[in-house]
């Protein structure tokens, strides 16, 4: 049942905190990933709303298993092309399919309410914005605050249908058979068929947003030198190294997250050392022994918020000064490794300030030994760069370059 599918990926994701596009790419069946993959990414883009229009339906809050019910029940009845009469029923019928059957009532209540219209959602205010917008009000204010020019293309953003994506070292644009509709300087813009899918799986080519690969190259020339990826999970740029002549070591915090960077490396047939390592403190043997450290941050991921659709779920104002906190700490502990004369990236998908530029800035002021350098990239830059998401597929990233001067 494809609409049970749904549920177990939608729960995993909203309850479990599981990466959307992960959990549906483990969906064999091809139809019943495409059908659970357009419902999916359809609650998420509306998640602000479906939960006021809950919240106006219920004296109070359901258990979250419920509610990620309801709230793909609720997604059916406003945007998917079935009957009202069906998505009630078939919403039923799945409660009562799962641990929960005994609240099928009360499920059937609120979804009858909702086909009816019982609810009025705010049309000013606060709530009408998260709700349009699709964000808390919170991260709204600082976009806002931050880009005053430019918020409206961030906040409604929409991803180009196109994929970006990467020929393996060697491999010739022969293979795409025309399968592409722009190239890039790193790769191509390409619709997501069965041609480009089994080159996928064949090694041949992998999926690497466009802005993310500009990381890589803002390091230079890297063939025959050492390179530290010290947050490397899931392997993209530590592979793209690789293929570039670098001698990459790829660490992560998590064993589960390192093992996705060896799986990569071993499907794009490069090699990697990886090594599981807490980037937030420095290593005493990789004291100054890289010619060049990458340190891609977690971070709050809003320059990316056209594609990934969970960023919404567990995102507020708040987490940006924790999240800069560590981002702090990495850029301390990756700076360690770098070598006289050797070159530091710092990288995020975010559009915020406090992630970006008061984060390397920060860092600079600590460490006179570093300065801005200009990046080996076809864009205007003084060391650093801030991409934001536009309608051609670029997505919001930060890269900075920094030189570490020779004793």
């Amino acid at each position: 049942m494809k609409l049970r599918t749904a549920y177990e990926v939608l729960s995993a994701v909203i309850r479990g905190g599981a990466y959307s596009n992960l959990a549906l790419n483990e969906i064999p069946d091809e139809s019943e990933r495409a059908y659970v993959t357009r419902t999916v990414y359809g609650v998420l883009e509306h998640c602000f709303e479906l939960d006021a229009i809950l919240s106006a339906l219920s004296d109070k809050r359901p258990k979250p298993e419920i509610r990620v019910l309801l709230m793909l029940g609720l997604y059916c009845l406003r945007y998917s092309d079935m009957p009202d009469y069906a998505a009630v029923n078939e919403t039923v019928e799945l409660c009562k399919s799962l641990p929960f059957a005994q609240a099928s009532g009360f499920v059937n209540s609120v979804m009858n309410r909702a086909a009816r219209r019982e609810y009025k959602l705010s049309e000013k205010g606060k709530k009408a914005e998260e709700i349009r917008c699709n964000l808390p009000y919170s991260l709204i204010e600082l976009i806002k605050k931050q880009y005053p020019r430019a918020y409206r293309r961030i906040l409604v953003s929409v991803p180009r249908e196109e994929e970006h994506v990467r020929l393996a070292a060697g491999v010739p644009e022969s293979v795409l058979q025309g399968a592409y509709c722009e190239k890039t300087i790193t790769g191509y813009y390409v619709k997501n068929n069965s041609v480009i899918k089994n080159l996928y799986e064949e090694g041949k080519l992998t999926y690497q947003g466009f802005t993310s690969t500009l990381a890589v190259l803002a390091l230079g020339e890297v063939a025959g030198k050492t390179v530290l990826d010290l947050c490397a999970a899931p392997g993209g740029k530590s592979v793209f190294l690789a293929e570039r002549g670098a001698k990459v070591t790829g660490c992560d915090i998590f064993p589960q997250r390192v093992a996705l960077i060896e799986s990569y490396a071993k499907r794009m047939n490069v090699r990697i050392n990886t090594v599981i390592n807490d980037g937030t403190s420095a290593r005493p043997e990789w004291h100054h022994r890289f010619d060049a450290v990458l340190i891609d941050a977690p971070c709050s991921g809003l320059g990316a918020l056209s594609r990934r659709k969970d960023i919404v779920l567990n995102r507020s104002a708040g987490d940006i000064a924790t999240l800069s906190a560590l981002q702090k700490k990495l850029i301390e502990a990756g700076a360690d490794a770098v070598a006289p004369g050797g070159t530091l990236v710092y990288s995020t998908c975010t559009i915020l300030k406090e992630e970006n530029g008061e984060v390397v800035f920060d860092f600079m002021s600590r460490h006179p030994d570093f300065v801005l350098e200009e990046m080996p990239l076809p864009y205007k830059n003084k060391g650093e760069l801030q991409f934001l998401p536009d309608e051609k597929g670029t997505e919001g990233f930060y890269i900075a370059r920094l030189r570490r001067k020779k004793d």
